[in-house]
This record gives C-alpha cells, structure tokens and sequence, in this order.
C-alpha cells in the first residue's frame, strides 16, 4: 500500500505568498533608496562639472583677449550689478587659437558672454556667441555655444590694478583692457530639496588678462 503524499496546505501556501511579497517590496524599497541616491550624487556633481569645463573654455578666450586699440581695435565692455543679483553680460575681442574649418582671413573674433533663456530651453544658460571673419568681405559668421546649463546668475568684476569693479568700458579707461577678470556662476537645482528649500552651487574663478594694464600707468 503506497503511503499518502502530502501537498502544502492552504494556509501554508499564504504564508509562502506573503514572505514572498514582504522581501520583494524590501528589496524594492532598497533598489529605490539607492537609485534615488545615485540620481541626487549626478544632479549635484554636474554643475561643478559643467562649470569647470565652461571655465576652462573662458581661460582660452581670456588668455588671447586683444588690446582696445590699433588697427584692429575692438571694445571691451562689461557690465554686472551684483547688489540687484541680476546676471551680467561681457564683450571683447579675442585671437583665435586655432582657426577653424569655414573661417578665412584674420582669426580676428568677438566673444560675447551673456545669460539668456532660449526658446527650446526651460531654464537659462550662459551663450557665449563668437563672431569670426569679421575682416572678411562677406558676412561675419556668428556660432552659438551653450557653455552651461540652469545658470541663475552670471557676474563678471574686473581688476583695473587696484580695485575691482563691477563694470569695465575700454573706451572710458584709457582703451585698456582690465589686468584680472573675476566670473562668478551660480547654478539653479534641477530638483528641490525634501524641504522645500532649493540648494545652489557657486563658483568663482579669477582670470589673469595677459595684455592688461593697470590704470594710470599707460
């Protein structure tokens, strides 16, 4: 006579299911703890990221900024309020380090730097817009860049050798251009703090103008 099999019980099988469930949603909970982590460790290490690389960007074109005055001679014009935390704007002429495809003639360029919110964008970005060819006999040719993303302020102060300053016009400082300029970028979340409260990132870097020259002395 064969002995009786037993199978699992109802109840059994309940319990089985619930266990299940209890280290499913356990395992779940961690997985949603941890991916929320990593996406807050991006969110805030890209500003700095972005930051260091527009920075590094700005040194190429401050390093090769062109004296206001000669034959090629091209305003330096700054303006920044940063009592009222408005974002400022900058233009100057710079030399090309390395001419690029489609541009002819004198690497002669202007570099304007500005804080503006363009259509296909939500938040604003720093533009640095570059127009090249600007001897040429046909149109200038003017490139957009986008250097940085969610950018609440854009301040620019400019070292004259003794002070610093909030503004800088070459043509009313002797058509010379300033011996430092100091940029300041401070970046807006992209998501809010649990709190309700929003954290920011801020970044200062100094710039030597290798073709400034300190006020009175030219």
């Amino acid at each position: 006579m064969h002995g009786r099999r037993r199978g699992f019980t109802m109840l059994e099988l309940l319990v089985a299911i619930t266990l299940m469930a209890v280290i499913a949603g356990s395992l779940y909970g961690s997985l949603f703890v941890g991916f929320k982590a990593q996406r807050s460790a991006a969110n805030a290490v890209e500003p700095v990221r972005t930051a260091a690389m527009a920075l590094e960007l700005l040194q190429q074109d401050f390093d090769a900024a062109l004296p206001p005055t000669g034959i090629l001679a091209g305003a330096f014009l700054g303006s920044s309020d940063p009592g009222t935390g408005e974002s400022g704007s900058l233009s100057f002429y710079s030399c090309a380090n390395v001419p690029r495809e489609g541009d002819t003639g004198c690497d002669m360029r202007r570099v304007e730097l500005a804080v503006e919110t363009p259509s296909d964008e939500i938040q604003p970005v720093l533009m640095r817009r570059i127009t090249a060819n600007l001897l040429a006999s046909n149109a200038p040719v003017v490139r957009e860049q986008v250097l940085c993303r969610r950018v609440r302020v854009f301040q620019v102060r400019y070292y004259d050798g003794m002070v610093w300053q909030d503004t800088w016009d070459s043509a009313g400082q002797g058509d010379v251009l300033p011996v430092a300029v100091e940029v300041t970028l401070e970046f807006a979340p992209s998501l809010e703090r649990a709190d309700g409260g929003e954290a920011t990132c801020r970044i200062t870097r100094v710039y030597r103008i290798p073709c400034g020259v300190v006020l009175g002395t030219n």
